[in-house]
């Protein structure tokens, strides 16, 4: 792998290190809470459903489910203030305009909102459950299709609602079906050890941790994976989870012409096709050298952003800076193609340009 360092493209004023949790911390929560968030359901037991509480701005079985994965993707584009659907009775309000107490009041009435419209009925049918697949002439027409998850999500809503003790799924549902969990039994806390190293660190646990595990159960989890986090195996594998987002490392083409504009980056950008190779006598050897060279380029370019991830991981900055960082990544290749390697050579641990061919 290429050894990018750090550089400040340029400074602005304040620091917003104490604004929210570190990034190790929130990658710590998030875990632990996914962990920590399941129960273990047996036979035909059968899992509690959540009572809809528009009280709570904060309900999950809301705000999380049915405004998350539905509401504001299919729904908030007309029915709002000055959409194609502002004249009719069901108005909701965009929580991202407003922060804090006001955010949370927005959340509560949109969850009234459709515990409002959840209680009216058709001719024994949900309206709005009609109204989403294109019925009772529905102006947005089909936002959801019967077999879909959203549908799902807003069936079992309406359910809650009008019967919030009932299990009972939408009739779209096999009645004999067992619950969704039915079955389900967590890993014991060996085994989930082993997934969470492999996960992360792409190795087996070792004796310690699983005498760690033994002694203190889950609670010792966070311990494990903050020294997980120290190991170089954790950061490749956090470089290639955000690849699979990112997806810069496919990007087709010259790197250079994509990442640098030709306008700024004119006279430095094609630096590869000028490095003097003069010191490789054979000819044949020379031209692989710069092929490697430009290679090498390609990919220091292309995985900047990883390394930007990896940066704020490793040093454990806010995570926001992934879009408020005022500084990028290079190494001593892409360095040269923005143009400021021989100011910014001597912050580099391995200042040195690879120039072998490939064996």
């Amino acid at each position: 792998m290429i050894d990018l360092e750090s550089w400040r493209m340029k400074k602005v004023s304040g620091d917003t290190s104490t604004s929210m949790p570190s990034s190790k911390r929130l990658f710590v929560l998030a875990l632990v809470a996914v962990i920590g968030s399941a129960a273990e359901f047996r036979g035909e037991e059968k899992p509690t459903l959540a009572m809809v509480g528009c009280a709570a701005a904060s309900d999950h079985s809301f705000e999380a489910e049915l405004w998350a994965k539905v509401a504001a993707r299919t729904c908030l584009t007309c029915h709002k203030a000055g959409g194609d659907a502002e004249a009719s009775k069901f108005i909701l309000i965009d929580p991202l305009k407003s922060e804090g107490a006001k955010r949370d009041a927005a959340i509560r009435q949109n969850c009234e909102t459709f515990a409002r419209m959840a209680r009216l009925k058709e001719k024994d049918q949900s309206r709005i459950l009609l109204k989403v697949v294109g019925k009772l002439d529905h102006g947005g027409k089909d936002v959801l299709k019967l077999d879909s998850a959203g549908y799902r999500i807003l069936a079992d809503f309406v359910v809650r609602v009008n019967n919030p003790q009932s299990a009972k799924l939408p009739d779209i549902a096999d009645p004999k079906a067992l619950p969704f969990f039915a079955g389900v039994v967590m890993l014991d806390d060996r085994r989930l050890l082993r997934r969470v190293t492999l996960s992360l660190a792409a190795r087996l646990p070792s004796a310690a941790e699983f005498a760690f595990i033994a002694k203190d159960g889950l609670k010792g989890l966070p311990a494990i994976l903050d020294a997980i986090m120290k190991e170089d195996a954790f950061y490749d594998r956090l470089r290639e989870g955000f690849n699979d987002i990112f997806l810069t490392l496919g990007v087709d083409g010259n790197a250079d012409q994509t990442v640098l504009s030709y306008e700024h980056f004119e006279k430095t950008r094609h630096w590869y096709q000028k490095h003097d190779l003069s010191h490789i006598k054979d000819e044949n050897e020379r031209r692989k050298a710069g092929y490697k060279l430009a290679d090498d380029y390609r990919k220091a370019l292309l995985g900047e952003p990883m390394k930007l991830i990896e940066h704020i991981v490793r040093n454990d900055r806010p995570f926001t800076e992934i879009v408020t960082a005022d500084y990028i990544m290079v190494s001593p290749y892409s360095a040269r193609g923005y143009g400021n390697f021989e100011e910014l050579k001597s912050k580099f641990k391995n200042r040195t340009i690879r120039t072998s061919s490939f064996r």
